[in-house]
């Protein structure tokens, strides 16, 4: 039996591969189509037919919807409808097309491969499907996390080293673990090293020889020993002998790990080859609603929680040295605070989130005002032979700095913001694109 083959109609790209890497992941094919035009020319020259279609409303050069409703009834296919805005006249007109189902950015991939699942004529086999723990990490599509996609949807067509990059909290090991089961080593060995204190080099040479067809996931690379790193690489350089693939993981620079001598230069540079760059949570809030609402669901199923505005805003204003990890911690304390209520409120929170904001806004403020006495001091000596700037001229900057990181809170979306901000978009586009210093 032929696998089902999807038509991706999405012209973000890094949000088309990693459609493209989650159908391949429920073991269906996948052709991606940019546009509303060149979608409608595969369908029409396509020699296999496609068994279901996902299509992004935002097209380039058609509303999705209205691509959609031209098509001739023998192109029509049960549809899968993605939108930045969940309008409820965007989700009435998809139903009066046929389409059943319907999902908002930011995405939630494991929402997504269900309603895929359930898009498809014929069940997938059960071997194709993923554990959902495994996608915890990359529910949601902000701008940070798209280049993430991208780079794990590469990871997994290819047998060259891999180095996963990321503070502590953020999903490293999940993240190799995602690409393990996805990859070219499926199936086979799988060996996790974890460097401890002492020497490791017997332990190493063992875990090798287990994973010698498969893959080592090696952990925190930059605490391995040199005498391990050198028997690492003595035991690479045999062609001859069986070898796995490697993952390896890292919290630290590791450029700032080979000044220092405890990283030889050697590895480093072969594990250069793809790095999977996870960023900190407080890079990408815009997830933040929808991994806090995943938690919830997650630690309590089977009963739907509502979450006060108060609790999204105090959360988004947390630094989250933890990250994910530490998100999923206050979920857990939240459930157990609000038992038997059916709204998670601030109150529910941990007290170091919950309690009074005068002394946080307070230490906020200082250091704002730290950084912008550095910045000005900086504006005011990088004139060399010109003048002074002027009062506008730094207001302006600022102005720009300040748009630029709201735009990155609302997906980079500037009718988002200018809606969210009752600010006028024409407005915020020109201040943009102003010019300061010539």
């Amino acid at each position: 039996m032929k696998a089902p083959r999807i038509l991706i109609v999405e012209d973000e790209r890094a949000l088309s591969l990693a459609l493209a890497a989650a159908v391949r992941q429920s073991g269906a094919g996948s052709e991606i189509a940019p546009t509303a035009a060149l979608a409608r020319r595969q369908l029409e020259i396509q020699n296999t037919p496609f068994s279901a279609m996902i299509l992004d409303i935002g097209l380039p050069d058609q509303n999705g919807l209205d691509f959609l409703a031209s098509l001739p009834k023998s192109l029509q296919i049960p549809s899968l409808v993605i939108t930045a805005h969940g309008e409820i006249e965007n989700t009435i007109a998809a139903r009066k097309l046929g389409v059943s189902e319907f999902l908002t950015k930011p995405l939630d991939f494991e929402r997504f491969k269900k309603a895929l699942h359930r898009l498809l004529p014929s069940p997938l086999p059960e071997s194709s499907k993923t554990p959902p723990r495994n996608s915890t990490p990359f529910i949601g599509a902000s701008p940070a996390m798209r280049p993430v996609f991208q780079q794990i949807a590469h990871a997994c067509t290819t047998t060259d080293p891999i180095l996963i990059s990321g503070e502590t909290g953020t999903g490293k090991s999940l993240a190799a673990s995602l690409i393990v089961q996805n990859g070219s080593a499926a199936g086979k060995p799988c060996i996790i090293f974890q460097p401890g204190p002492g020497e490791l080099s017997q332990e190493l040479k063992l875990a090798i020889d287990q994973a010698s067809d498969g893959v080592l996931i090696l952990e925190n690379i930059e605490q391995l020993d040199l005498d391990s790193q050198t028997e690492l690489l003595r035991r690479w350089a045999k062609d001859h002998e069986p070898f796995p693939q490697l993952i390896a993981t890292t919290s630290s620079d590791l450029c700032q790990s080979v000044a220092a001598g405890q990283l030889r230069s050697d590895l480093y540079y072969r594990l250069q080859v793809l790095e999977v760059k996870l960023p900190a949570l407080r890079e990408r809030l815009a997830d933040l609603p929808a991994l806090f609402d995943f938690f919830l669901g997650e630690l309590k199923p089977g009963q739907a929680l509502s979450i006060d505005d108060s609790v999204i805003e105090c959360l988004q204003n947390h630094d989250w040295q933890g990250n994910i990890r530490e998100l999923r911690n206050v979920a857990s304390h939240a459930i157990t605070v609000s038992w038997g209520n059916q709204k998670i409120e601030r109150c529910h929170l941990p007290t170091h989130l919950s309690s009074d904001e005068v002394e946080i806004t307070h230490l906020e403020a200082e250091k704002l005002k730290q950084a912008l006495d550095q910045w000005i001091s900086a504006q005011l000596l990088d004139t060399s032979e010109k003048s002074d700037p002027t009062y506008s001229q730094l207001a302006g900057q600022l102005e720009q700095l300040l748009i630029q990181q709201l735009l990155n809170r609302h997906d980079g979306k500037l009718s988002r913001l200018a809606s969210k901000m009752k600010a006028n978009r024409s407005t915020l586009r020109k201040k943009i694109n102003a010019k300061w210093f010539d």
